[in-house]
């Protein structure tokens, strides 16, 4: 690679220019006294290297003849050549990353706020400007021109954090101006399958509920034959949808191997997550094989206390779910209520150190709270602009699960708020997906890890109710172990019977023996969100590291009003500037374990 690049107003190193009168050429000289004597001539730009302190003075007498002067001058200038290049090739880089950026921060912006805009109210006006921004942004890496400079860079002469950088720029390059059409038409088939699934209003005996009202019956409805009528109308979502999924699943993988991979979900594990197969392969036969019978045994237990209530043999799947009366949720949800959980989330994040209100009086933070038609029915948080504009879609009542969904949230909006707004665009996003996955789990767990409800819930019930967080976390570790041992099979054969295959695997995993159906369509992530699954599942064994070492820190965070400092200092700033597993290992001093998840199922 060869880049001209002259600075006049630089020093590096001084020749005197002298004529050789035996050609026409300018060759370079230098006075040899002067060079042992004269420091002058060594005047090396800061920025790269003080020679004085690394290459010492020679001394005259050691140097015998001209011959090995001139090895010492030949092997100087080649030192010098070769830092001076390197730092002319790293300011190089930053200054076309950095010039790209910019177009690249106002288009990503304006994608997100059109994304919010289709999620909060899913017409096809609102559809199509999200379709239009998507198009927008991905011209941007449809220049040739720009995409052959990045390649011109030389990484070797970038710092790690510059190299993974270049990796991703080249590789959205590479998508759009070799593989763009099949993008775009990607993009409009799950746009396409998203409006249908979010048009859908299920029916029970003819009246309509929202999907929350669903989910409210299968917690708290003790009538089995209304149990069934809800999780068929549930069901249906799944039913209406299925068939455009495996087509669609088909078209990714159609996609993937064009990028050289046997699959999609190879290809989204390895390509936007940077997470090898073997070490998610390893880490599940990790966890599963140090946890499985702790959360058999739980299980079990859970089973057993349905069995009875309902007086049965056998367990339907509509059985499930249900909360009773030894369960501490069923009396907290009654608490709840009667209560703002809007308020009591927003209080325990004010205990912490962070004013959601003024968040929100800045317009830094924008709250869409609670269902309505046309609207996407699960929880979502839109990172629009790092330190400046987060908001949060969520579809609430005044339960448990709802506080945990908002605590959730509202953990990714302060980890997005709390990014520094020094560092470079590329740099303005969390560590990872994972990470911040691991920090909206930490803080969802929060109202059964402290004592946030002691206001509201008797001491006894709150007692009972923190100590079922062991129960919570077996079961999300088992369906996290399903859902995506689902999607990495799915990937594989499309064709096959995937309602077999989700009876087969809930067996394994949440021990329950169910009828063949459709209930693998209504997971949003197999739409929307490829291969997303194992991030939960990783920030889950995180989540436990990062929390015992913050608490051992600051004691209840909920209880510390430097929490919010501590967090945003140590983690949030960051953004991407460390990787996932080296940022674990600088806040805890420790590598990524799954000693601390285990341990918390004992």
């Amino acid at each position: 690679m060869k880049i001209n690049y002259i600075n006049p107003t630089k020093k590096y190193i001084y020749f005197k220019q002298q004529k050789d009168n035996n050609n026409n050429n300018n060759k370079t000289f230098i006075n040899k006294k002067d060079f042992l004597t004269n420091t002058n001539f060594i005047n090396f730009n800061s920025n790269l290297l003080n020679i004085k302190k690394i290459i010492p003075k020679p001394n005259l007498a050691e140097i015998k003849n001209i011959s090995i002067f001139a090895t010492v001058i030949s092997s100087l200038t080649s030192l010098i050549n070769l830092l001076g290049r390197g730092a002319i090739l790293n300011k190089y880089f930053k200054k076309l990353r950095d010039d790209f950026s910019k177009n690249l921060e106002i288009n990503a912006i304006n994608t997100e706020k059109t994304a919010w805009d289709f999620y909060t109210n899913s017409n096809s006006e609102n559809m199509e400007k999200y379709e239009i921004a998507q198009e927008n942004y991905s011209k941007l890496f449809k220049d040739k021109e720009t995409y052959d400079k990045f390649l011109e860079v030389d990484k070797t002469k970038l710092s790690k954090r510059e190299q993974k950088q270049l990796k991703d720029l080249l590789k959205s390059f590479d998508d759009e101006l070799n593989t763009g059409e099949d993008v775009k038409i990607l993009r409009q088939k799950e746009n396409e399958i998203a409006q249908k699934y979010n048009s859908y209003i299920p029916m029970i005996d003819g009246k309509e509920v929202s999907k929350t009202e669903i989910f409210k019956i299968m917690q708290t409805e003790t009538n089995p034959e209304i149990r069934k009528k809800a999780y068929e109308a549930k069901l249906k979502g799944g039913d209406l949808i299925a068939n455009d999924l495996v087509e669609f699943v088909k078209m990714r993988n159609d996609y993937a191997k064009k990028k050289g991979y046997d699959n999609y979900f190879d290809y989204k594990l390895k390509e936007d997550y940077d997470v090898d197969l073997v070490f998610l392969n390893k880490l599940i036969d990790d966890v599963y094989s140090k946890s499985d019978e702790k959360i058999k045994n739980i299980q079990e237990k859970k089973e057993e206390e349905l069995k009875k209530f309902f007086n049965v043999d056998k367990l339907e799947v509509y059985h499930y779910g249900l909360l009773l009366d030894s369960d501490p949720e069923k009396e907290v949800n009654k608490v709840l209520e009667k209560n703002d959980i809007v308020f009591i989330s927003k209080n325990l994040y004010k205990k912490m150190g962070y004013d959601v209100e003024k968040m929100q009086s800045e317009g830094k933070l924008t709250l869409d709270l609670y269902p309505r038609k046309g609207k996407n029915t699960h929880g979502f948080c839109f990172g629009v602009q790092a330190g400046k504009d987060s908001r949060i879609l969520a579809n609430l009542t005044n339960n448990v699960s709802s506080l945990d969904t908002l605590n959730h949230e509202l953990g990714h909006c302060v980890y997005d708020l709390g990014i520094s707004e020094k560092l470079t665009f590329l740099d303005k996003a969390p560590a990872s997906s994972a990470f911040t996955e691991a920090i909206a789990m930490m803080m969802g767990d929060i109202i059964k890890k402290e004592d946030v409800l002691s206001d509201i819930v008797s001491k006894d019930l709150l007692e009972k109710f923190k100590s079922t967080h062991k129960e919570d976390e077996a079961s999300f570790v088992s369906k996290s172990l399903l859902i995506i041992e689902f999607e990495r099979e799915m990937y594989k054969n499309p064709d096959q019977d995937l309602a077999l295959l989700w009876k087969n695997l809930t067996k394994k995993y949440l021990n329950r023996d169910v009828e063949k159906n459709n209930e693998w369509a209504t997971i949003p992530h197999y739409l929307s969100h490829p291969a997303y699954y194992q991030n939960y599942f990783r920030a889950n064994i995180m989540k436990a590291q990062i929390y015992n070492y913050l608490t051992s820190e600051l004691g209840n965070l909920t209880e510390n009003k430097n929490s919010a400092k501590f967090m945003d200092k140590n983690i949030f700033s960051y953004g991407a500037k460390y990787d996932e597993y080296e940022l674990i290992k600088k806040l805890t001093g420790k590598e990524f374990s799954v000693d601390d998840f285990v341990n918390n199922l004992d």
